[in-house]
């Protein structure tokens, strides 16, 4: 299908918002001022990003959405696949080190989770990603505490990490995975869903920050179990700091679909985001490669946004110039290839057509065949056929067809065979041919043959018409004069 320019687009805000997170540094704190929004991507670029790539599992399942029962298994096997290569290169990434805490192998797990709801309606996801915003997050953090005694992320093991102790705890993310599934399967084009969707986006968020806000200030700790509950700041993980950032990821959604829909010079204009977001993968991974090439210090301690200025424009140019001229990012069409079904193969048929073709190895035994035995040891073809063991087929058959008339070998040619006598009866009298006799029946003078004992007759060619007609004559000829 052909993709939706806003959906690009809000995931390119939310990797963007990554940047920001992860190497600027917030100079000013008024919010007019260059860094004073800063905050915004503290925590809710991470979530638009879930929520997106629940919008990316929709696409993906839409031909086979509800009851292609085939093609929607052969997208849970190409969702699974997809599962297993991030959560790989996603410890990959790991790996090198750096302080940014690396989602792609949470994703992993998230999109598993996901399967048991592709056929769903759109109102019966919205249900159960309702159900998993209230009481998830409650399940992850009373867990933290009773195992850790802190609410905090903790490192540990796979699975552990990734669903319930990392900073993407998978149970209770995915809540914004199912918010994403069920927005994908609703018209995004029209105008109307875009309208509801921005302004069903700022109303969730002042709901949920407003009631986290108030419910956290009016206790009397605000360190304990309960103000972890409570609270609304970024990366907390509670109900209500979850909530607000689906109402934040729902407005921006419908904020760009809006200018990209109905206005072509802003579609225009926000090419270079766009085109970020359309490989998403690409630019997450290589960013997580140059905070490697410049040191874990330009996370801790940012000295400048000068590092996050040039990553900014590289990506930009980076993006665009290859969407402009190969298309598809390069790990996004690694992973599509390597996700790719396999293609039905064409049956063998034979005989081969055209004439002269090649023979066909599985040929059926036969003259000329591979099973044709009729020669020496070595011989191709029938004893004195000269044709080759695998001769080419012409086309229209392996034999001509019979020559027609009554008197031609095909006389008889696709006659019905004759009846079988049923068993235990006797069989009826066979027709002799004028002039022979029954073999053992006595003949003229006694005896048993022409001159002395009888010998069987000829095979008697049942495709023969038992009396031929007689052929007219032809005319004589007149006298010459």
């Amino acid at each position: 299908m052909k993709r939706i320019v806003g959906v690009d687009t809000a995931r390119g805000l939310a990797v963007l918002g990554m940047f920001v997170a992860h190497l600027g540094l917030e100079r000013d704190a008024e919010i007019l001022s260059p860094t004073g929004w800063f905050f915004v991507a503290d925590g809710r670029p991470s979530a638009l990003f879930a929520l997106l790539a629940g919008i990316g599992l929709a696409f993906m399942t839409r031909r086979a959405y509800p009851d292609d029962l085939h093609g929607l298994r052969v997208q849970r096997t190409r969702i699974i696949k997809r599962s297993a290569i991030l959560f790989v290169f996603g410890w990959l990434l790991w790996f090198l080190g750096t302080p940014v805490a690396v989602i792609l192998d949470s994703y992993a797990f998230l999109f598993v989770l996901a399967l048991p709801f592709l056929r769903l309606r759109p109102t019966a996801v919205l249900a159960w990603a309702l159900g998993a915003v209230l009481v998830m997050p409650q399940v992850v953090l009373l867990t933290r505490w009773a195992v850790f005694d802190s609410p905090e992320p903790t490192l540990s093991l796979p699975p552990f990490f990734e669903l319930l102790t990392g900073y993407y705890p998978a149970l209770s993310w995915t809540a914004y995975l199912l918010v994403g599934l069920a927005v994908g399967r609703l018209p995004m084009q029209k105008v109307r869903v875009q309208v509801g969707l921005l302004g069903a986006g700022i109303a969730i968020a002042a709901l949920f920050y407003g009631a986290g806000y108030l419910l956290w200030s009016g206790l009397p700790d605000q360190f304990g179990v309960a103000a972890s509950l409570t609270s609304v700041e970024p990366h907390s993980g509670s109900t209500f700091e979850m909530g607000g950032n689906i109402g934040v990821g729902l407005a921006v959604l419908g904020l760009c679909l809006l200018l990209t829909t109905h206005v072509t010079a802003l579609r225009v204009v926000l090419t270079p985001i766009s085109a970020t977001g359309a490989m998403s993968l690409t630019v997450y991974s290589l960013h997580i490669v140059y905070i490697r090439i410049l040191g874990n210090e330009a996370v801790w301690n940012a000295q400048s946004n000068w590092p996050l200025i040039w990553l900014i424009i590289g990506t930009f140019v980076f993006a665009t110039l290859w969407q402009l001229t190969l298309g598809q990012g390069p790990l996004e069409r690694l992973i599509h290839r390597m996700i790719r079904p396999p293609q039905p193969t064409a049956p063998h048929q034979w005989p081969p057509t055209g004439p002269g073709g090649p023979a066909w190895q599985g040929a059926p035994p036969g003259p000329g065949g591979p099973a044709d035995s009729g020669g020496p040891a070595g011989s191709v073809g029938p004893a004195g056929s000269g044709q080759p063991g695998y001769a080419p087929v012409p086309a229209g058959g392996p034999l001509p067809p019979p020559p027609p008339g009554p008197y031609g070998p095909g006389a008889n040619y696709g006659a019905p065979h004759p009846p079988v006598q049923p068993y235990g009866q006797p069989a009826p009298p066979r027709f002799v041919q004028p002039g022979h006799q029954r073999y053992g029946q006595p003949g003229p003078a006694g005896q048993t043959g022409p001159a002395g004992p009888a010998e069987p007759p000829a095979p008697f060619d049942r495709r023969l018409p038992p009396e031929q007609p007689a052929v007219p004559p032809y005319p004589a000829a007149p006298p010459p004069r």
